[in-house]
């Protein structure tokens, strides 16, 4: 619970600045004042709050941590990164984050009653791409400050990946190296990162590449390494000198379905992914990427939580977080750029 300056002002009879001097240690309130201050903030068991005005109760808060589980939830540390950022921004504010995995969409009635008429939730941040719009709509009409990562819902607040800006980046740097035929390795478009990264792949041709690109988007099912290596066994490349893959793991099946064809990573094609995460160093060759600051990422939800548990009235806010470029070994300048 939060309690402003202001509040404890009232009830003592002075300003909120000389609140703010008292808790901060500064010079120009007498000893007596102050002692009651003092006093007064201990009686009713407050904390100052961090870089911010107020005060936060010491109840601890229950908060619901949604994951979405995948089949690589376990092995792949993406999101249980961005788990750590959010962690380690809570762990000073009282809060107790209840984890709960999801292997569907979205959990039937009885479960999600008994989450929520049971622990006493104070608010949700869910994590992951593809929850059902009927499930995010209940958590809506909860009315509790929630925070969605790497999604997004008309109403709730969001943290998502800058996808456009990323995408921009990984096809200025294609064309840098020389390239001009550019193909993209998608993931389903109903995922609104995926959207934005393929929206990002064609105004980077247009942008860099202009009337000489030819756009060719290789639809995959869904965004794994199995679904990387399936979309591009049997596609045809000879036109293209490079891929933007929407994922690294689509980049590493990708690699592996190309060498399987004699095709060589980066002497026959270059190859860039996005996520940047430790399986690309292993690969062979190494993959550039598109790194997302996954604990950043978590620490900006927990931080945007904060604000919204404080002023409800923030609620709808969408941060992008900026990525960046990671150059490894698979891709080739063109000699004749």
């Amino acid at each position: 619970m939060s309690i402003k300056l202001k509040d404890i002002a009232d009830k003592i009879g002075v300003s909120p600045s000389t609140i703010s001097k008292v808790i901060n240690n500064k010079p120009g309130v007498g000893d007596q004042l102050r002692q009651e201050i003092l006093q007064k903030v201990q009686e009713m068991n407050l904390r100052p709050k961090k870089n911010v005005g107020g005060f936060l109760k010491e109840d601890t808060i229950n908060i619901q941590l949604f994951i979405r589980r995948n089949n690589t939830t376990e092995s792949d540390p993406f999101y249980s990164l961005i788990q750590e950022g959010i962690s380690q921004e809570l762990q000073n504010h009282k809060i107790n984050l209840l984890l709960y995995y999801l292997n569907e969409n979205s959990i039937d009635e009885t479960t999600f009653n008994k989450i929520y008429q049971t622990n006493d939730i104070k608010g949700n941040i869910l994590i992951g791409a593809d929850f059902d719009n009927d499930f995010l709509s209940k958590i809506k009409k909860l009315h509790i400050p929630t925070v969605l990562i790497d999604n997004f819902f008309p109403g709730l607040s969001s943290v998502n990946t800058n996808n456009s800006q990323g995408a921009l980046l990984a096809i200025e740097h294609l064309t840098q190296m020389g390239h001009k035929q550019i193909a993209f390795l998608s993931g389903p478009l109903e995922h609104k990162s995926i959207e934005q990264r393929n929206n990002g792949y064609l105004t980077g041709l247009n942008k860099f590449v202009g009337k000489r690109s030819n756009p060719f988007v290789i639809n995959s099912d869904g965004v794994s390494v199995d679904d990387g290596y399936n979309s591009v066994k049997n596609t045809s490349l000879k036109n293209y000198t490079a891929i933007f893959a929407a994922t690294d793991k689509l980049a590493i099946g990708a690699i592996k379905a190309l060498r399987e064809e004699g095709i060589k990573v980066p002497d026959d094609i270059s190859i860039i992914g996005v996520d940047d995460i430790e399986w690309g160093l292993h690969t062979d060759p190494s993959l550039t990427s598109i790194n997302i600051p996954k604990q950043q990422i978590g620490i900006a939800a927990a931080r945007l939580f904060l604000n919204l548990y404080d002023e409800p009235e923030l609620n709808g806010a969408d941060m992008k977080i900026n990525t960046s470029l990671i150059q490894r070994h698979s891709v080739k300048i063109l000699h004749d750029s």
